[in-house]
This record gives structure tokens, sequence and C-alpha cells, in this order.
């Protein structure tokens, strides 16, 4: 019997009444079940018994008295109760039935959970043995408890065979171990090192899971905080920016009776008609002193005050002149040629706005109709979110800056100024940190220069399975970083990683993309553009269109991201797109002049291509083309 055998215990009031959802079992059920993920290989478990139940210490206590005699289940995994209400009894209730406590489970979890957030030292969890069965207490939010059970799931295994015990698997456990350490201890003589560069001792498979692209949103906007500070800004020099505050109209728009159209104000009980013409208004004058007297008019232009007392604005179009001074500069007298509706073309005071009505909301990006409305509005400055700071650092000892005579064996560094200028075109001010050299003390040296100036550090390369790949292992062993996710499943950009750390007492945040040039622009648009945005509070979302293939496409295992040119056709009908070439992901040539990333399904027994004519979704990134 290899499997190891789960019974998922969701203690929870709500839940067990049907009041809410139940979202924590079900994750960990498939976390577990997965067989194809990180996890599930290492647990190679099922589940075999579910079930939520109330905050109740006795239930509790009688459901893992019951499951743990059946001999049935391995390892019982309870999930909520762990907390400081007064409902949480499920430590409690765990402490009174084991007869062995394990707290090196419960304080692996605490470690592990206290480099996400100060709160985990708040947590409870009890773990221990009751005959045979390991009970493990894992917190109520799907987040965390699968964060927590990934953190202990490579001991579970070894835990169960010694309650089987297994006697042959125990030893080969420890041999391993004990080789392990040795091979580390020969190697790695200075206990700073991470023995970085050993090919041999290198993993041959990624330790990180593969998670999907929303799993991969869902962790970017729960980890990423938006910078609190904000800065007070000319209008003129806020374009762009996302808006710090709500902002209200400080006078009425318009702020008096204006004309729509160029004319002459009038009387609409007049009707049809000679009017005698008493003066002319333009734009700027005062109405005021004028008086209209039935059978007279004011000659208005557009955007004119019109006089208190008229009723309408006939259009000149609808007007004749019937007499001008004796020189010819002035009417003297016209006649209006059709019929006169009360209040036409006056656009009353406070029309398209009302003198403290809220205009704009924080959280605005402020492009060009905003500060346009803001002048209007009375706004010479405003309250604006302060922008991250961001760095660009490229790694690769092959990387020289153009510019300088190619060595052999060497390639010009063209990922730095891509990613440069994708920030500038996005509103950011990104500072070059330069190239660090594939070796341990350069890269921590370069990481550490860069942290003390940004909040944001994007690097390229380093990240995939080459044995001079220790971006991630330097970020979690120098600077105590939570690798958030290392693997996405997608196409190209796979080992992108997203980490944060406190460094000096303050957040910083890491995008590590591919080396590779099409994989390093890609996954910027994805990953590292969203976690800029969240940090300024800008609440855009990428324009997402659906657009018709002119080319076949053979479906790749992973969801693919195909750069190119989505071109309008006129005057209607869906746009359609045209592949920029070859995808691979080092060919940056094929980049050039797409506007869009093509969002093309995984390849599956029944659909493994695409072909011309397909209707796909596509992300917007560049200027809009038309077809001639």
């Amino acid at each position: 019997m290899n499997s190891i055998r789960f019974g998922i215990l969701t203690i929870s009031d709500s839940c067990s009444t049907g009041e809410a959802e139940d979202k924590s079992g079900p994750e960990i059920e498939n976390f577990i079940n997965n067989s194809t993920s990180e996890i599930g290989k290492i647990l190679k478990g099922e589940v075999y018994f579910k079930e939520i139940i109330p905050d109740y210490e006795y239930t509790i206590m009688e459901s893992l008295k019951r499951w743990s005699q059946s001999r049935k289940v391995d390892v019982i995994l309870t999930i909520g109760g762990t907390g400081f209400s007064k409902r949480d009894v499920t430590p409690e209730a765990t402490k009174q039935i084991i007869q062995k406590e394990a707290p090196g489970i419960a304080i692996a979890m605490i470690t592990a959970s206290l480099k996400i957030t100060p709160m985990a030292m708040l947590s409870r969890a009890v773990c221990g043995i009751r005959d045979k069965t390991l009970i493990i207490n894992l917190p109520g939010s799907p987040k965390a408890a699968k964060e927590c059970l990934s953190v202990i799931a490579p001991v579970i295994p070894h835990a169960i065979d010694l309650l089987r015990d297994n006697k042959k698997k125990i030893k080969d456990t420890h041999e391993n171990i004990q080789n392990s350490s040795s091979v580390c201890a020969h190697k790695c003589q200075d206990e700073t090192s991470l023995c970085l560069g050993n090919v041999v001792g290198r993993n041959r498979e990624s330790p990180y899971p593969m998670i999907s692209m929303e799993e991969a949103a869902k962790i970017i906007c729960q980890s990423t905080d938006p910078l609190k500070s904000t800065s007070i800004v000319n209008v003129d020099e806020a374009h762009g920016r996302i808006l710090g505050n709500d902002l209200e109209s400080k006078y009425d728009l318009p702020p008096f009776r204006a004309s729509i159209k160029d004319g002459y104000a009038v009387l609409a009980n007049d009707g049809k008609g000679k009017r005698k013409v008493l003066s002319g208004i333009k734009a700027g004058d005062l109405a005021t002193s004028i008086n209209l007297q039935p059978g007279t008019c004011v000659r208005v232009n557009t955007g004119a005050p019109v006089p208190d007392d008229a009723t309408a604005v006939v259009q000149v179009e609808d007007t004749k002149l019937i007499e001008g001074t004796s020189d010819n500069t002035e009417e003297k007298e016209i006649e209006i040629m059709t019929d006169v509706k009360f209040g036409q073309d006056i656009r009353p005071i406070g029309c398209d706005i009302i003198k403290g009505e809220l205009i704009l909301k924080a959280g605005t990006k402020l492009g060009a109709v905003e500060l346009g409305l803001l002048s209007a509005c009375g706004y010479k400055e405003v309250t604006v979110t302060d922008l991250p700071k961001v760095g660009v650092l490229s790694t690769g000892d092959e990387l020289q800056s153009p510019g300088t005579d190619l060595l052999p064996g060497r390639v010009y560094d063209s990922n730095k100024i891509t990613l440069l200028s994708i920030l500038k075109e996005n509103g950011f001010y990104p500072i070059d940190m330069g190239i660090a050299q594939d070796e341990e003390a350069a890269m921590i040296f370069k990481i550490k220069q860069a942290l003390r100036q940004v909040d944001v550090l994007i690097t390229t390369g380093s990240v995939s399975m080459g044995d001079r790949d220790m971006l991630k292992p330097i970020l979690q062993h120098h600077f105590n970083a939570t690798i958030h996710f290392g693997r996405v499943n997608m196409k190209p950009g796979k080992p992108t990683t997203f980490a944060t750390c406190l460094f000096e007492g303050t957040k910083k945040y890491f995008l590590c993309l591919p080396g590779n040039p099409v994989s390093a622009t890609v996954t910027m648009h994805l990953f590292a553009l969203p976690v800029l945005k969240i940090l300024c509070k800008d609440s855009s979302l990428p324009t997402l269109i659906e657009a018709q293939l002119t080319s076949s496409y053979n479906l790749d295992p992973r969801p693919e991201y195909a750069r190119a040119i989505v071109k309008w056709k006129e005057p209607r009908g869906l746009p359609v797109a045209y592949s920029t070439g070859n995808q691979i992901s080092s060919k940056l040539l094929n980049c050039k002049q797409a506007n869009a990333l093509l969002m093309l399904p995984a390849r599956t027994t029944e659909k493994p291509e695409l072909h011309s004519g397909d209707i796909v979704k596509a992300i917007l990134f560049g200027l809009p083309q038309y077809l001639n």
C-alpha cells in the first residue's frame, strides 16, 4: 500500500449549516489529488474521507477519534478553528485526543507563514499522532491552508513510513539524507555558500509547482500592497498619474445660461417675424444689463451668455437680414423664419455639472479628457498617488552593453532597453541597474544596490533550470524572500517568478523574468505591469478583444501568448490577426510591429490546432492599426 490516505475535516459553523461555501476543503482535496503537481507527486495521496462539522469541541474530538480508530486514514487534515475567536477550539480538541505531539510540523508552518505575514504568529495550530494516524491543524483560508500544506508536504511520506513501521523505506530515506548532507558538506565548506553551480547536485526538476495564469494573477493581487504616499502636482503635470482622492466640481458648468448656437436670443412667445436687434453679445461678455422687450432680440455667439429674460436662441441660419445700419457694420432688424420653441439652444446653469458634484473618483487614471475636466471645474493642482520606484537588472555572464566590441561567446543586452522603454511608455520612470554576472557575490551586491533605490526590481535571466540560474535561491537565502510563484503554465515565460521581501524595514517586490528576449517582453506585459499598476492604485485593465486568425497554429500543451499584428476592417466586423512569424522565444525580430498577444488555448486531443478563420481572444498593448 503506497498511497497516503487523507481525511479532510472542515470545521466551520457557517459552512456546516450551508450559510457559507466551503472553499478550503475542495482546494486542499484538489491539491492532494492532482498527481501532476509537485505536491501531488510528493504526497502520492488520495482523499478517503471528507466532512464539514461545526465548531463544537466535543464534535471535533469524536470525529478525530472515529477516523483515526477506523485505520482507514493515515493523515487527518483539519481546516479552520485555529484562531482567537470564542468558537475557535480546534487546537483544544486536538490536544485532548492525540497521544504524541509533533510540534516541529506546527513550527515549520508558522516559520514559513511568518515570511508572508506577521499575523502568522497568532496561529495556534496543533499537530500530533493518535494510534497510527497523523493529525495536522491547517488554517481556514484556502491560500493559507495550501501554503502550510506545501511547506510540510515533503516530510509527510516519511512520517507515514515511520507510523507504518516500513523499515526499508525508513532506511532508504535516512541514507539519502546522509548522502546529501555529506555531498553538501564536502562541496560547501563555507556556511554562507549555496552550492550554486554544483551541476551534479542541482535539481533535475523545478521545486516550484506549476500554477495557472489565473492563480498567478490572484497571488499577485493578494501579495501586492498599494503604496500609501501621495504628492500634489499641477494639473498640466498630472497626465498618466492616478488620482489620490475623490474630487467634486468647484463650480456649476456652465456657470451662466449659455447659447448653444451662433444666432439670436429671443422671447419664444414672439414666434416668427421681424425683430429689432438691440446689440450683440460675444463669448466672455456680460448679459445681465440687457432687457428684452417683445419684438426685440440680441445677437449671441456660441458659448456666450444669454440675457436673463431670453427664453430661446434661434440659429442664424433660420433668419434673414431685413435692415442694416447706414455704414453696414451692424444689424438693425432681422426676420425669424421658423417656429420658436421655449428653451431651445440654451444651456441652463449647471446642466453639465452642478457645483459639488463628484466628477472623478480616487484611482482614476488621468488622461487628456480627465485633465480637461479638472481644469473646467477649477482645479490647478491635484493629489496623485506616488509612482513606485522601479529598476531593471539584467543577469548573465554572456551579456555586454551595446557600443562595445562584441567578444566571442557574448551577446548584446537587448532586454534591458526593451523593458525600460515599455515602462516609460506606461508612465513609469525606471532606473537602469546594469548587468549582474552569474556569480553569487556579484549578484547579491547588485540586488542590494538596487533595493536601496527601488520598490520593485525587475530582472531578466537566471530563473530557469541551468546550473548558473541562481536568482531564486539567492533571494530566499540572502534576502529571506518569499517566492510566491516560480513557474507558470504558459508559453513563453514558464519560469517567471514573483517574490517579495522586507529590506531595511520596507517591503520590496521582485519580478524575475526569463532571459529570452521575447519571453521577457511578453511577461513584462502580463506580470510586471499589473504589479506596478496595483502599487500605484491604477485600476485600469488591459484591453481584451476577439480577433479572427489569418493563419493556422499548432497548439502547445501550455496556453500560449503569441505575438500578432491586429488590424481592424472598415466599416465593421471583427479585427483580423496576422502572425508575426516564428514564435521562438529568442526571436525579438518577430515582436516588431506586434500590437497584441493572442491567447491561444492549450492543446487537447479534441483540438490540437487552430485554423485561419478561428476566433481567439487577444490582449492589446499597442496602437490600433487599420487595413488599407
